[in-house]
């Protein structure tokens, strides 16, 4: 008899059952978590190391090894930290990855390479289940079901020519840099790739029923005391309402991505690459860079 292999379980959907459990529970994710991501960024920045040998002279490359290396060692550090009274915080990021709140500090905990993603949860999520007894958190039988809504997560690339870049798996890229504010970066790179995916959802949806979209004149407006936003579609007043206050905030990059919004909705694929995106990405009046 063949065995079958053994269910995939989502480190989110760990993460969710234990966003109200004990203040203990909370911290061995966390602290697993943070030392998974300094094994894999340490990797990374091997990885990069065994590069230079083969690009002397590049100081570009060297410089990224040591960044990726540094960060490796803040995750390390910080999962050192962690102990079962240290305040954590746990949430679904818009792209549906995990988000600790370590003692006020934001991770988002995702591999730097998304191939390897699945491995990386597995691993976080074997080790806790060594420590806790995790019947009734894991449930088997809904495990391999997609999130709703769900969207893949942002692959991350350092890379010594570009810098660190963002991308989405349909034509997105943001390029930043420098790897400062990483956690903050990758945060506000989630946020824009799912508020896009959602309002071409949406506006796939007008269309099919009939609606007219004139690209040119799609706007997003904030709502007084309301939470979602109104996207005007036409200037004969059609329009959706959902949430999306990342772009409405950011009113001039959302003039940039219209195009690739339009051919996504079409069915297209659309390459738009935004550089120094840490100007673009970052809120108003504040740096990411």
């Amino acid at each position: 008899m063949i065995a079958q292999p053994a269910p995939v379980m989502r480190l989110n959907q760990l993460a969710i059952r234990l966003t109200d459990g004990p203040a203990p529970l909370q911290a061995d994710l966390a602290r697993i978590a943070l030392a998974e991501l300094a094994a894999v960024y340490a990797d990374e920045a091997q990885r990069a190391q065994r590069d230079t040998r083969h690009q002397s002279g590049d100081h570009n490359l060297r410089g990224w090894a040591a960044a990726v290396q540094r960060l490796a060692s803040d995750y390390a550090t910080l999962a050192e930290t962690v102990h079962p009274d240290t305040p954590i915080e746990l949430s679904i990021g818009p792209d549906n990855s995990l988000n600790l709140v370590v003692a006020g500090q934001l991770v988002v905990v995702s591999s730097p390479r998304m191939n390897e993603q699945a491995a990386f949860e597995q691993r976080v999520i074997q080790q806790f289940c060594e420590l806790n007894r995790c019947e009734g958190l894991l449930d088997t039988s809904a495990v391999d079901a997609p999130i709703d809504g769900e969207i893949a997560p942002a692959q991350w690339i350092f890379s010594d020519q570009t810098g660190p870049a963002c991308s989405s798996e349909d034509g997105l890229e943001f390029q930043f840099n420098n790897l400062e504010n990483l956690d903050r970066k990758r945060a506000a790179c989630a946020s824009v790739i799912a508020e896009l995916h959602r309002l071409a959802a949406a506006i796939a949806r007008e269309i099919a029923s009939g609606v007219r979209v004139e690209w040119d004149a799609l706007e997003i407006y904030n709502r007084p005391v309301q939470d979602q936003q109104k996207v005007m579609l036409n200037t004969s007043g059609a329009s959706v309402q959902l949430s999306l206050p990342f772009l409405a905030a950011r009113q001039a990059l959302f003039s940039q991505l219209r195009p690739w919004l339009a051919a996504n909705v079409r069915g297209e694929r659309y390459n738009l690459v935004v550089i120094n995106a840490g100007d673009r990405l970052a809120p108003p009046g504040q740096a990411l860079e």
